[in-house]
């Protein structure tokens, strides 16, 4: 493990070290297209976390080697974090094979809203996944138990403050249609703000909040279910876990930097040449800054009106990470009478179905499905730098 191999292949430079691949792409070959969407809104930071059927360190590769891990797949933020803490450890990282050793870390890609039913067959050690899935399944098998599943870390203990899931806008759909965005901003900003006050208990909106994360995130689409006391266990841990915020300070150089990760992890696969200026393409605060910066009169003009436009919205199921926009787009959040979207004009409809993951949620884009997306990060740089 301390020997450094160096090999050539096609066209790229590939160093071994520490089971770490890095490429370093040639100067020939297709360029990433400019970006056909733009992020113009952060949805939320953290709000992941790493779960086992032992207690293991992140400090200490004592114990790791062997143990097979379910993760979202390649390109999503969880898996890149699992694997550079593999990697911190000095161990390898790879797909799950039958045989196995000490010093090798495996993964399978599971979907995140199956990755309890896989757990608890006992057919892997353990996962890394978002919420509310994270929450849900240490509910389900508590710490100590026969089968018991504990919280190895948190998202925010590995990668402090790593943003995750973002408002994205196709870039065709922003230029014809400047005020929907800005309307649509103004409806999502709200939004979030009240559920960061909804978060604390003692807040008038908790119960409410409560009720759109269970029917967003845990329920099954029966209209006469109920939540059960694990699932309020599971939204409140849930929540407390996910920092919810619409900034973008900080975002462009954070894309650099998947870029360059992502590149070496072969997910991007068309050269980058100047990462700093994709990034600031694919990230457009503009419209963020203009409506912060004028909010008060913004609001005033916008708030209670109708008929301004209709925009096809792309979401993921199941996900608590966007609750914001659940709140915003189907409830009375504000005791108007409609729902945020409506409050500011806006006829918000489903663009396709509900998506699994990013990966989902970017072909809506590419099938010119959706003029407006929320998914994570990751898939959305991924995408936009392979050309969509």
């Amino acid at each position: 493990m301390n020997n450094v191999t160096v090999a050539v292949v096609v066209g790229f430079l590939i160093f071994f070290s520490l089971g770490t691949a890095f490429i370093v792409t040639s100067d020939t070959g297709e360029q990433s297209n400019d970006p056909v969407v733009s992020v113009v809104a952060m949805v939320n930071s953290e709000g992941s976390g790493i779960f086992c059927d032992r207690m293991l360190d992140i400090n200490d590769p004592e114990g790791w080697g062997g143990l097979v891990f379910m993760t979202p797949g390649p390109g999503t933020i969880q898996h890149e974090m699992l694997k550079s803490l593999v990697f911190s450890l000095g161990l390898y990282f790879a797909l799950d094979r039958p045989t196995k050793n000490n010093w090798t870390v495996y993964w399978t890609q599971v979907a995140p809203g199956d990755m309890s039913e896989y757990y608890g067959k006992r057919t892997m050690n353990g996962g890394i996944v978002w919420e509310p899935w994270y929450s849900a399944i240490l509910t389900k098998y508590p710490e100590g138990s026969i089968g018991g599943a504990y919280s190895v870390a948190r998202s925010a203990e590995i990668e402090p403050g790593h943003p995750c899931c973002m408002v994205v806008v196709k870039n065709s759909f922003m230029e014809q249609n400047e005020e929907l965005v800005i309307r649509f901003l103004l409806a999502y900003i709200e939004a979030v703000e009240w559920v960061n006050k909804a978060k604390d208990p003692g807040d008038p909106g908790h119960a409410l909040l409560l009720k759109i994360a269970w029917e967003t995130a845990l329920n099954k689409g029966d209209p006469s279910a109920l939540p059960t006391p694990g699932d309020i266990a599971t939204i409140e841990q849930a929540l407390l876990g996910i920092n919810y915020d619409y900034s973008l300070d900080g975002i462009k150089e954070y894309v650099t930097s998947l870029i360059s990760r992502f590149a070496n992890s072969g997910s991007i696969t068309k050269p980058v040449n100047d990462p700093a200026a994709f990034a600031g393409m694919l990230i457009n605060d503009g419209f963020l800054n203009d409506v912060t910066d004028s909010m008060a009169s913004l609001r005033e003009e916008y708030r209670n009106t109708s008929g301004a436009g209709t925009i096809r919205l792309g979401v993921l199921a199941n996900d608590l990470h966007q609750i914001a926009v659940r709140a915003a787009w189907g409830y009375d959040i504000t005791g108007d009478g409609k729902t945020l979207f409506e409050v500011y004009g806006l006829n918000v409809v489903q663009g396709g179905d509900f998506q699994t993951g990013g990966g989902g949620v970017m072909n809506l884009f590419a099938g010119n499905a959706i003029d407006i997306g929320v998914l994570g990060l990751p898939p959305t740089v991924i995408r936009s730098a392979n050309g969509l």
